[in-house]
């Protein structure tokens, strides 16, 4: 490890999240900090000083409606700088905060409001939230839902009007009754191996990783984009959070779309280019790609996924980045537990998620037992950082955490003798092929090293003979054969993991926060192999 990564940090660790707005508005209250930057947003922009006075009345209106700690609310909204507003503001308090994102489906919608029985529900859509009864269906079939407030509508007006005859005296009192380990929001996991559950997050935990990212990751205070979902930590924790612990500023925008996000990094001078690898495959795509002025970048981050070197190699030629950065995290981590330090080569940039972050513990465990340097097992981390347990289930909360604080991600993994941790792929899509074990992410590597392909995704089919086989879908050239891409496979991997078949695809179905949705091609290789 080199002597100047980590640097010393940004700054300290809080004990509460929206204490950051009073550290850097002292030091630069003046300066940008939120901006509505998405065609259908206000356009609004705000320094640290407004932010904080808007968080102030925001939560003096719900501690003026009777909400008490540790009560319960969510939280309707597209990416846009009201919905961090209404976080910081309900957090800061001793509220638990959840975000709900509008391209859920009802049954979404309902089971995790449902699950969570927040004692008010907010709808802060884009457009008119009053044109549907959304809201009030979610309020009439979850009990302990007692109202839902339409925000901007007279019903909020009145709230911010309550709030307004608070004295400083009550929000200074909520305020110094959070302690670090209270939980501040709640993030569902996206349920692919079975219903979500609902990860409690702490004030102490998304300040340390806050604090810890942004050390290690650098460019504290550069500007980034937030398109991201609400409901998810990356939005929450990794972008909004992070960014403000470091004293930065955050352009929000409804949606992630290709040619949106390229002119707003010209147009705003972006110059942390953040995102998952599909993401940064689209925008390479676009026809204003490489017309567009990327000037402004500085670094390139990435999470979520690996990236393939195609696509960083493409982003490479159009972008004079100082860093390129990715990690290694999930929901129940609160933020990112690892960093690419800035000497990595290319090779480590590409095939691994950096080194574990200095005051994160991980470890690769088998069968409960931590394995040598260069085997693989399951990653394992530990910290007061990780979640304090999923919502209402015991059970299932200590299946992932041990008596020891171990949490088990479920990601298998190897730490390399060079520090960087690897990953191999999920234990739920690893497979058994003719008795052997087959890892998705090992194939898709190998396919994506092919000149022709951009994008690869493997998943498991069952065999009558090898019990499953695996089946690869492809973004690649027009003319690839698909037999070229299984010899390419074949000269360079086992024969048990070289794809039963592949198919080629312009593009790859995606879940909303930018991943492939493999439970989709997972349904679509059943129906092609039984053709």
């Amino acid at each position: 490890m080199t002597q100047d990564w980590p640097p010393p940090p940004v700054a300290p660790v809080l004990g509460r999240i929206d204490a950051y707005l009073d550290h850097w508005a002292a030091l630069r209250g003046d300066d940008e900090f939120l901006i509505d930057g998405g065609p259908v947003l206000t356009g609004r922009r705000m320094s640290w000083h407004q932010a904080r006075r808007e968080v102030d009345g925001v939560a003096a209106a719900l501690a003026a409606a009777g909400l008490q700690r540790g009560d319960r609310v969510s939280y309707l909204a597209d990416s846009r700088l009201d919905f961090f507003v209404h976080f910081l503001a309900a957090s800061s308090i001793g509220l638990v905060w959840q975000g709900l994102s509008p391209k859920h489906t009802w049954n979404e919608l309902s089971y995790v409001v449902g699950d969570f029985r927040p004692r008010v529900v907010f709808d802060a859509r884009l457009g008119d939230a009053t044109s549907d009864d959304l809201v009030a269906r979610l309020v009439a079939g979850t009990p302990n839902v007692e109202r839902g407030v339409v925000v901007d509508s007279p019903d909020w007006v009145d709230l911010l009007s309550n709030g307004e005859v608070l004295g400083p005296e009550v929000l200074d009192r909520r305020r110094s009754e959070v302690e670090p380990m209270d939980p501040a929001f709640i993030v569902y996991t996206s349920g692919t191996t079975g219903r979500p559950k609902g990860a409690l997050l702490t004030h102490r935990g998304v300040c340390y990783c806050g604090v810890s990212g942004v050390t290690a990751r650098g460019g504290p205070d550069l500007r980034i984009i937030c398109n991201l979902p609400v409901n998810h930590i990356g939005a929450i924790s990794d972008i909004c959070c992070r960014k403000m612990v470091g004293g930065g500023s955050i352009v929000f925008q409804e949606r992630f779309d290709a040619g949106l996000m390229l002119a707003t990094i010209a147009a705003e001078r972006v110059a942390m280019w953040g995102g998952v690898p599909t993401m940064f495959q689209m925008c390479a795509d676009h026809p204003d790609f490489d017309t567009t002025d990327l000037s402004s970048i500085r670094q390139i981050q990435w999470g979520g996924a690996p990236m393939p070197a195609p696509v960083l190699n493409r982003l490479l030629e159009r972008v004079n980045a100082e860093r390129c950065v990715t990690g290694y995290g999930m929901t129940e981590t609160t933020g990112g537990v690892t960093a690419m330090p800035p000497d990595a080569t290319a090779d480590q940039i590409v095939t691994t998620v950096g080194r574990p972050i200095p005051g994160h513990e991980i470890r690769i465990a088998d069968d409960g037992r931590e394995v040598a340097v260069g085997q693989s097992g399951e990653v394992q981390v530990r910290g007061d950082w990780t979640m304090a347990g999923y919502w209402n289930r015991p059970e299932a909360t200590a299946r992932v955490i041990d008596a020891e604080g171990w949490l088990s991600t479920g990601d298998l993994g190897l730490m390399r003798p060079d520090g960087h941790l690897q990953l191999v792929g999920r234990l739920s899509e690893m497979f058994k092929t003719g008795g052997y074990n087959a890892y998705p992410r090992e194939i898709e590597m190998c396919l994506e090293d092919h000149p022709a392909v951009r994008m690869a995704a493997v998943v498991a089919v069952p065999d009558a003979m090898f019990d499953e086989v695996g089946h690869a879908f492809v973004v690649a050239d027009a003319d690839t054969d698909p037999e070229d891409l299984r010899d390419h496979c074949r000269e360079r991997l086992a024969n048990y993991k070289v794809p039963k078949a592949v198919h080629l695809r312009t593009a790859l179905p995606m879940l909303a926060i930018g991943k492939v949705d493999k439970k989709a091609l997972g349904s679509e290789a059943v129906d092609l192999a039984g053709r």
